[in-house]
């Protein structure tokens, strides 16, 4: 789905769905996106961080997987969106959900660990 020029519109409308497979594809194109999609500029992810936000409390596994996934990838995508995927991460990390909360503290420890913060410094992008 990320191939086609519409990808953005499709995360939207699959992230709204109940369905759980379809919720999670919202978000693994998100991720794809994130590591694939080279020309695309931070802005074009940055907006994302919200919906990430009001996602994180779905305890289906392979949705709080894909949320989880996106959150890292976007945060690791470079130092632009490092600092605010940390901050979402750190923010759901002190959820009373269990779910956000595990979301939160996992993207955390990958987006704080040294060699992500090393390889991002390496980027400069």
């Amino acid at each position: 789905f990320v191939d086609t020029p519409f990808w953005r519109q499709l995360v939207e409308e699959f992230a709204a769905d109940e369905r759980e497979f379809v919720r999670r594809t919202a978000f693994a194109m998100l991720a794809w996106a994130a590591v694939h999609l080279k020309k695309e500029s931070d802005a074009t992810f940055l907006p994302y961080l919200p919906l990430i936000e009001s996602y994180a409390g779905d305890e289906r596994n392979f949705v709080r997987k894909a949320v989880n996934w996106a959150l890292r990838q976007i945060g690791k995508r470079s130092m632009g969106l490092h600092a605010p995927a940390l901050a979402l991460a750190r923010k759901l990390a002190t959820s009373l959900d269990k779910t956000a909360r595990w979301i939160g503290k996992d993207a955390a420890k990958e987006l704080s660990d040294a060699k992500t913060l090393e390889r991002l410094a390496a980027r400069k992008v």
